[in-house]
């Protein structure tokens, strides 16, 4: 076990966000929290990068490394005067990473032969793609992936969908937040499911599908998505 949450949860003054949260994740699986706004995906995301502080409980990181994680957010806003080597290079020297490093993860990301033009001038899915290779630079136990395919094209979500699985090759722990059920299907040892800030089910798909008696994972969310609304219409 890398990754241990207690009755982790989040309340915004009589809001709850995030309702008590308790999982275990073992070391080299990749994790997709799957919901769709507003579940609390991003919430606890933030809970678990420090981002935010949890009402109760705690997040509990076992990995031996003293850069327990790296973070990939759902957008990140580079400096549009700088370039890609430039912010790269900064991040490099927080990390002590040296030219090699950085040349590999911008050839990763499909960025070297843009490495000197201003990020002011890239599209949505170049600065994610930035964004992505600023996340790889650090060589952690964890990397935790907030919405990473928004503004991806086709090609470079397939690329992203690779890149994790080597990343699970090396037997890194990936937690990655999606919205997209084909994501999940395709890179997940486990899957998280949240539903107006509430765990619905936890494991493998296999798991999820026997709990629900359903044969994919967009049955499954509909079938919540109605018991919820059958349990509100009680209420009234």
């Amino acid at each position: 076990m890398i990754i241990e949450l207690t009755d982790l949860s989040k309340a915004y003054k009589k809001k709850t966000a995030l309702w008590p949260v308790n999982i275990c994740i073992e070391k080299g699986e990749c994790v997709v929290l799957c919901g769709g706004n507003g579940a609390g995906k991003s919430t606890l995301i933030k809970l678990l990068t420090g981002v935010e502080k949890p009402s109760k409980g705690k997040a509990a990181f076992h990995s031996k490394q003293k850069k327990g994680f790296a973070y990939m957010p759902d957008q990140m806003n580079f400096p549009p005067e700088l370039t890609p080597i430039e912010i790269l290079q900064y991040y490099g020297q927080l990390l002590n990473k040296g030219k090699g490093s950085i040349k590999a993860v911008l050839e990763k990301v499909g960025l070297w032969e843009k490495r000197n033009q201003r990020v002011g001038g890239f599209s949505k899915g170049m600065s994610q793609r930035l964004n992505l290779a600023q996340c790889l630079l650090a060589d952690t136990d964890i990397y935790i992936l907030d919405e990473p395919t928004n503004g991806l094209d086709p090609f470079w979500v397939i690329q992203l969908k690779e890149i994790i699985k080597q990343l699970k090759i090396r037997n890194k722990t990936v937690i990655v937040s999606s919205h997209i059920m084909r994501d999940a299907i395709e890179i997940a040892d486990k899957v998280l499911i949240l539903f107006n800030g509430k765990v619905k089910s936890y494991g493998t798909l296999n798991k999820i599908y026997e709990e629900y008696k359903c044969g994919s994972l967009e049955e499954v969310f509909l079938f919540i998505h109605k018991s919820e609304q059958q349990n509100k219409s009680e209420e009234a």
